[in-house]
């Protein structure tokens, strides 16, 4: 028999003291073990890559010459105006599309359905309206004029109305993924909507290989290879939508529960106040937090009123629309000025992937970027590289598209500057829960400057020639540049992420004792 260890028995404190020490060593191991193999949802990269792929189908760069080949009643100046209230209507819907998506996601029991669900409407929206373009060509294949009388006129109408429903796609689905993205990333311990950037890159690479995707298939097959890519690019966004959803279900981490989306962060100084004055220690009552819960529903224009609640504000916005005016040109009519200069489709696809190849890196060093010289630098470098672009396109000669591949990579500077600028920005001003309302008021002050800029470049390159309307684009982006670059001078605020949300939590304190009496400890 062998000998009983009595030591244990006689200092029974100080063994139950070391199995106490050994179980809390093995469960931190195990604790350690178990977040090490835990599940973590997949990212909104997933949903990004093949939702871009789609998007440069059914609203890329070919579009401009798609129409034209649809019907030769689309002139340049017809093209313009159907593009410019195409994209009218994605703006005036965009903020009714962002507040749909936050609307709808709190009221699904799971994080994340609700913005998926609107987002799958819109791809549905808008692969269906993109096939009906084929729908008079289909009359004409199957000899049914007899039948169905379609004149040329009344062609134009049905194209111009199928971009219309379009632009209602695009008016749900941009702000509810950007919206999903952002509050993705602030679900996620150690990351931060700054990074947004990185995530959106993704949607960048698919954006090019889209595109070239669609040049070459043009080239071999014709525009009638649009329609299928279309079909393709839909059923791979819903599969990616299912197999995210599926992911964010099963993370183990517990970050995307509900209980904690709707919980208060205690190192957010405009949360902490709701705690503090909820708390018994200040007096809090059931109606205060009433009131507070009611006002976590902030309604689109007040949203859009707190984002020009300052001078700086309201500067980054104006310069928002005036680049935005002259972006679209490029991005909408540029691949008319190439076919006059001798590009094929294939090599206008080939302008989109240099113009992704430098957005990639500006989007993956996004927080690098964000955090050394702030959104407002980043929009006046893109501004700066547009204006060098256009300015470009006045004196390339014809039959020299090497110039036009190299002034293209500036597109990448802008582009994702903008885009990380301007969504930083508003993210940092918006509250929780309304993401996807503060990018469809971003998206409707982009698509304003779009609408202006289509119809004007659109009558101005008709009238004038091209050259002389991307010189007359760079004159009103470059006074936008001025606008904003005094905001940054006399406020000295735009070098600086971390200043504008410290400001901004300031003044969110400020409104909740407003509201609840209630002062807070600073």
């Amino acid at each position: 028999m062998s000998k009983p260890n009595h030591d244990l028995y006689d200092n029974g404190t100080e063994g139950a003291s070391q199995l106490s020490q050994k179980a809390g060593e093995n469960g931190l191991a195990a604790a350690s073990t178990s977040k090490h193999n835990a599940y973590q949802a997949f990212r909104p990269r997933l949903l990004y890559c093949p939702l871009f792929a789609w998007s440069a189908v059914t609203a890329g760069k070919f579009i401009a010459v798609f129409l034209q080949q649809l019907s030769p009643q689309f002139s340049d100046n017809n093209v313009g105006m159907t593009l410019s209230g195409q994209y009218a209507i994605t703006s005036f819907l965009a903020g009714w599309g962002g507040s749909l998506a936050d609307a709808t996601e709190r009221k699904c029991e799971n994080w994340g359905c609700g913005r998926l669900k609107v987002t799958s409407l819109g791809v549905l929206l808008g692969t269906l309206s993109f096939l009906g373009h084929d729908l008079p060509q289909y009359i004409n294949f199957r000899h049914l004029q007899e039948m169905i009388n379609f004149p040329g006129d009344i062609q134009m109408c049905w194209h111009i109305m199928m971009r219309c429903i379009t632009a209602v796609s695009l008016a749900i689905v941009a702000p509810s993924l950007d919206g999903l993205a952002l509050a993705h990333l602030n679900c996620i311990e150690g990351s931060s909507q700054s990074e947004f950037g990185i995530e959106r890159m993704y949607g960048a690479v698919f954006w090019g290989a889209g595109s070239l995707a669609a040049g070459i298939g043009i080239d071999h097959y014709g525009f009638g290879f649009l329609y299928v890519l279309v079909v393709v690019t839909a059923l791979a966004s819903y599969a990616s939508m299912v197999v995210y959803l599926v992911s964010i279900q099963q993370d183990s981490t517990n970050k995307f529960s509900k209980k904690n989306f709707l919980k208060p962060e205690s190192n957010d100084p405009a949360t902490i106040s709701c705690q503090s004055i909820n708390s018994p220690e200040s007096g809090g009552s059931d109606d205060t937090r009433q009131k507070l819960e009611a006002k976590s529903d902030v309604p689109a224009f007040d949203l859009f009123l707190l984002i020009c609640n300052e001078g700086y504000g309201k500067a980054i916005i104006f310069f928002v629309f005036t680049l935005a005016t002259g972006i679209s040109v490029v991005d909408n009519l540029a691949f008319i000025y190439f076919d006059f200069l001798g590009s094929s489709n294939t090599m206008n696809g080939c302008t989109v992937v240099f113009t992704v190849l430098f957005e990639l890196p500006l989007f993956y060093l996004a927080p690098f970027l964000l955090k050394h010289h702030g959104p407002g630098r980043l929009l006046l470098y893109a501004g700066g590289a547009y204006v060098v672009r256009v300015l470009g396109y006045t004196i390339v000669p014809e039959g020299h598209m090497g110039i036009i591949l190299m002034l293209e990579t500036l597109h990448g500077i802008s582009y994702a500057n903008l885009k990380t600028g301007s969504v930083e920005f508003v993210s940092l001003i918006v509250p929780k829960g309304s993401e996807a309302t503060g990018q469809g008021i971003l998206i409707f002050v982009n698509y304003l400057g779009v609408v202006v800029g289509l119809a004007f470049g659109g009558w101005l390159q008709e009238i004038s020639g091209p050259r002389v309307m991307y010189a007359c684009m760079g004159l009103i982006a470059f006074f936008g540049i001025a606008v904003l670059l005094l905001a940054e001078t006399c406020c000295a605020k735009g070098n600086s992420s971390e200043k504008i949300r410290s400001e901004n939590n300031i003044r969110q304190i400020g409104e909740y004792e407003h509201l609840c009496g209630n002062k807070v400890d600073r």
